[in-house]
């Protein structure tokens, strides 16, 4: 009798649209992206995220470079007294971080930041026991290099690139010390950008640009004892940076004016030894806007530049006769809404009254 037919062939599997979870990763701590059922998942390039990132650089740069009032000027008491040119004072930072973006390609960044500032108060107004008025200027100098993971080819946490950015800052200053201590604070910076952004494919662009940052911060000291101070503290940061459009092998690439908000709440404990004053202080900072695109030929990027970053730390201020005071800081700062982001850095200033 004849033999039943064959079954049909089973049809070759079609290949997988993304990769698959359990395959080795091409860079450590990368992770399949997992399709939903129906889900259609884009497939980046490794430019778009290593050339994205320059833009929450840029704005890390700035913020880092201005600081806080004390991590400036170390405490008010320095700002005590009138006349013409009554301060110089500067300091050197610097700070290990690895910080996450959200957005379509959430990229990240791990690497280090360093820099320095010289300031002058150019007038001052007051005596030791009122109120003081300072206003001065700045100058800074500070870069940012590490390496580029973010969203390409299928994967998420895919390392691709390196990013290499430097900012020179200006700014000028308004301050306003109380009769108990209270100060407010006023400080408007311009900052050039220039650098590079380059890819794990080869492939690089220059990053240049400009940005401003403006800073409203206050505080006011409550006596605990007679040695020791809890002081309240609240800061407003208002950031704006547009680099240069670009352009590389596959597209142009559109850096929209960003700009970003950020509220800072803090505390700082204060004790009072003879010439020296050691401190402990915490911050919470919280970023209200920042949704950031960059546009890649006619497809938008997204990138959410607004977090939650959890401060805290400890330093010493030494005060050596009434002409020479240096400042210490060391903090650690780490993401309040998951372990997706750290930094640790430190601060030495010297101001000099004359």
């Amino acid at each position: 009798p004849p033999l039943p037919p064959e079954p049909p062939a089973e049809p070759a599997p079609l290949p997988q649209p993304t990769p698959d979870p359990a395959a080795e990763p091409p860079t450590p701590g990368a992770t399949a992206v997992v399709a939903e059922a129906g889900e259609v998942v884009p497939l980046f390039r490794p430019e778009v995220a290593a050339f994205v990132t320059a833009v929450p650089v840029a704005h890390h740069l700035a913020s880092a470079t201005l600081g806080t009032f004390h991590e400036r000027r170390s405490e008010q008491a320095l700002l005590r007294g009138g006349g013409v040119l009554p301060a110089t004072w500067g300091r050197v930072f610097a700070e290990n971080s690895d910080v996450k973006w959200d957005g379509d390609v959430a990229p990240s960044l791990d690497g280090d930041l360093t820099g320095f500032q010289i300031g002058q108060d150019f007038a001052g107004w007051g005596e030791d026991g009122g109120t003081n008025i300072r206003l001065g200027a700045f100058v800074g100098r500070s870069s940012t290099d590490g390496t580029v993971r973010g969203g390409a080819l299928g994967w998420n946490d895919l390392t691709v690139g390196q990013v290499d950015v430097k900012a020179m800052s200006l700014a000028g200053y308004a301050t306003l010390v109380g009769t108990s201590g209270w100060y407010v604070d006023l400080v408007a910076m311009h900052s050039w950008f220039d650098g590079e952004a380059a890819a794990s494919s080869g492939m690089a662009i220059d990053v240049n640009g400009t940005g401003w940052t403006a800073s409203l911060e206050a505080g006011y000291p409550i006596a605990l004892s007679a040695k020791w101070t809890l002081e309240p503290q609240a800061q407003i940061l208002w950031q704006q940076v547009k680099l240069d459009d670009r352009a590389d092998a596959f597209s142009t690439i559109d850096f929209a004016t960003g700009d970003v908000l950020t509220g800072r709440a803090g505390l700082r404990l204060q004790g009072e030894y003879g010439g020296f004053q050691p401190y402990l202080h915490a911050s919470l900072r919280h970023g209200f806007s920042g949704n950031q695109s960059t546009r890649f030929g006619g497809d938008p990027i997204r990138t959410d530049l607004g977090r939650t970053e959890a401060e805290a730390g400890a330093g010493l201020i030494a005060r050596f006769g009434d002409g020479i005071a240096v400042h210490v800081k060391g903090d650690y700062a780490f993401d309040a809404e998951g372990p997706r982001s750290r930094r640790y850095g430190g601060t030495v200033g010297v101001t000099i009254s004359w």
